[in-house]
């Protein structure tokens, strides 16, 4: 379910971040999946829960604060092949950064750079929380020969 502070922080910003329904998002991962595969171009996927957030930041006045820097970092980042898009249920928000080839895990550049705006306008390092899941697809191995 949409926590309450997120919905008054997206209003804000609906015209500068489209965030994709589960069910757009999901066939977007797909699409991405196979192109990954044709091109050998993987992508990196982040997808970070609300629970998760609301554990690591219990205060109403810190989720706000972080919301509000999430969203307008992500307006301002220059990728704009990246997508981002509602989990299941709403639940949370995942992120595809598309060719993103070097580091995996939590050292991928692009996650790198974006954890590192936020973290520098609000001082939480979401690389540090437990909880959130990473993962680069097609994994490697998919392309050894």
């Amino acid at each position: 379910m949409l926590p309450k502070e997120l919905s008054l922080i997206l209003r804000k910003y609906k015209d500068k971040v489209f965030v994709y329904a589960w069910e757009y998002f999901t066939k977007r991962i797909h699409d991405e999946l196979v192109y990954s595969v044709l091109e050998q171009s993987p992508f990196f996927y982040v997808e970070i829960r609300f629970s998760v957030v609301h554990r690591e930041l219990p205060s109403t006045d810190d989720r706000l604060k972080f919301w509000k820097v999430f969203f307008e970092s992500l307006s301002t980042q220059k990728r704009g092949s990246d997508l981002c898009g509602f989990l299941n249920e709403n639940d949370g928000i995942g992120f595809l950064f598309v060719d993103s080839v070097i580091g995996v895990g939590e050292k991928n550049p692009g996650w790198n750079r974006f954890c590192n705006e936020v973290e520098a306008k609000t001082l939480f390092d979401m690389r540090k929380w437990e909880g959130i899941i990473y993962a680069e697809y097609p994994p490697k191995e998919f392309f050894v020969k």
